[in-house]
This record gives C-alpha cells, structure tokens and sequence, in this order.
C-alpha cells in the first residue's frame, strides 16, 4: 500500500493514540474513507440492514417466522 498524506482528523488522533504509527493511522484512516466505495461491501451492508429490518418485523409482531 502506498503511502497516503496524513489526515488530521479524530479518527487519525485515535488511533495514534492507541498506539499506532503516523503512517498506520493514515493508511487505515484511507481505508476506512474509501472501504464503501467496493461493491461488494455495500452489497454486504444492504443485506444486513434488510435483515436487521425483518428481524425487528418479527420482534414486534409486525410479521410471523
């Protein structure tokens, strides 16, 4: 992975904080940025709201098992 310019942010603070490197921070604060814009993630994360949704369905008797 190339290297990124580091990001002054929360996220770049926390994680230096816990321990992680300038260039570390950056690299998974770039990552994390940039992470939706794969397709298959977004797929991933669509499903699973779909099925946080018809799991409450079921919780509150909106619809049976």
């Amino acid at each position: 992975m190339q290297e990124h310019s580091i990001v002054k942010g929360a996220d770049f603070q926390n994680l230096l904080g816990l321990g992680f490197s300038e260039i570390e921070a950056a690299q998974l604060v770039y990552m994390k940025e940039h992470v939706t814009e794969q397709v298959e993630y977004r797929e991933i994360m669509q499903e699973s709201r779909r099925l946080d949704f018809i799991r409450w369905l079921i919780e509150h008797d909106r619809i049976k098992k």
